[in-house]
């Protein structure tokens, strides 16, 4: 059945920086419908590694400002042209462009996606995280829809921020098996030390500090292992400093950055997330998907709504480091071979649910 028109959605992203809330915009974005959708896309700095990700049939428009307040009039000026029938975009600070859009075009519908707790804006960056309460309390009650990936966002937006939330909804964060390149793994060898594995940025919010001393203190493990962090941030020079203290440069290695770390990671036996705040963790996803069991902590937000739909021994969620560290000393060799990934986390599911909220 083809509709007689389509629906025009703009998104909207500050920059194409390689980070969770990017790629999943730009998957969602990729994935419409293009017999009822017209995705077309805008950034406000041109700069990161994500424009490869876009697909190339989808328009794409730079603003070339430097930060969202110098973007405001020239967001104004694209709108008018573009005539978009939805906006939509992530993080809070183009959340908050997006949304003074829709002062000056109020026909356009405005869907903002909250990419990390409020208690994790709003208490770890200072001066400019206190200032998002404003945004929070003044605008987000004006968009279309809030869309939170996790249900503790909800609670925190109802809770601690104090605000009502019958414009708000849950959608998970899908996984893209075949964008990421995921790599077909074979089974561990028992013989090999247990390989430990963590993803993600090197930044203080991650807790990868807080598990290396934890592990120099109380992982007394009666097998061999090695730790590998994929990644780069600000926080690796802290991290040098801490693996040399503890004199574990022979087991914990600072690998970098890599663009696709499934295709050569899906050999771990177990991926860990000692984060201190999450929104979805997409990389517990991506090891699910990658045939990779996790222990997380609960302090890593969206991990809990993750836990509902996975096994016991798919995921194991720990309430404190001490009880993580002895979940570590219990991690067998991976004999899993196909994905772990529950159904509610795929993409076919989730990109129903989003198409079925931009239509509504």
């Amino acid at each position: 059945m083809k509709h007689s028109k389509k629906t025009k959605v703009l998104f909207l992203l500050p920059s194409l920086c390689a980070g969770g809330a990017e790629r999943i915009l730009i998957t969602l974005m990729n994935n419409l419908d293009r017999e009822r959708f017209e995705p077309e896309f805008v950034v406000v700095k041109n700069e990161g590694p994500f424009r490869d990700w876009i697909d190339d049939e989808i328009p794409f428009y730079s603003l070339d400002c430097s930060s969202i307040k110098s973007s405001v009039f020239k967001m104004l000026k694209l709108v008018k042209e573009v005539q978009p029938d939805v906006i939509f975009t992530t993080m809070v600070h183009s959340n908050a462009l997006a949304i003074l859009m829709k002062i000056f075009f109020p026909k356009v519908k405005v869907f903002v996606r909250e990419a990390a707790l409020p208690s994790s804006i709003l208490n770890g960056y200072g001066l400019k995280g206190r200032a998002c309460w404003f945004v929070y309390k003044g605008l987000y009650p004006l968009a279309n829809k809030v869309i939170s990936n996790c249900s503790q966002m909800i609670d925190e937006f109802k809770g601690l921020v104090k605000i009502s939330t019958k414009n708000h909804e849950i959608l998970f964060n899908p996984v893209d098996q075949a964008r990421v390149k995921f790599k077909t793994r074979t089974p561990s060898n028992p013989s090999d030390p247990i390989r430990f594995l963590c993803v993600g940025r090197l930044s203080y919010e991650k807790g990868y500090d807080r598990l290396i001393e934890h592990m120099a203190v109380d992982f007394k493990p009666d097998f061999d292992w090695t730790l590998e962090i994929i990644g780069e941030g600000p926080f690796r020079a802290d991290l040098e400093a801490l693996i040399a203290k503890y004199d574990l440069s022979n087991k914990v290695i600072l690998k970098g950055y890599d663009d696709k770390p499934w295709m050569s990671a899906s050999y771990a036996d177990c991926l860990l997330l000692p984060s201190r705040w999450e929104g979805m963790p997409n990389v517990v996803l991506e090891a699910l998907c990658s045939a990779v069991p996790s222990i997380a902590i609960v302090d890593a937000g969206g991990i809990s709504d993750i836990g509902k739909y996975t096994r016991d021994e798919d995921l194991v969620i720990t309430q404190d480091m001490n009880e993580f560290i002895q979940q570590m000393q219990k991690t067998k060799h991976n004999q899993n071979t196909h994905s772990l990934l529950p159904d509610a986390f795929s993409l076919p599911r989730v990109m129903k649910q989003f198409e079925a909220m931009l239509t509504a």
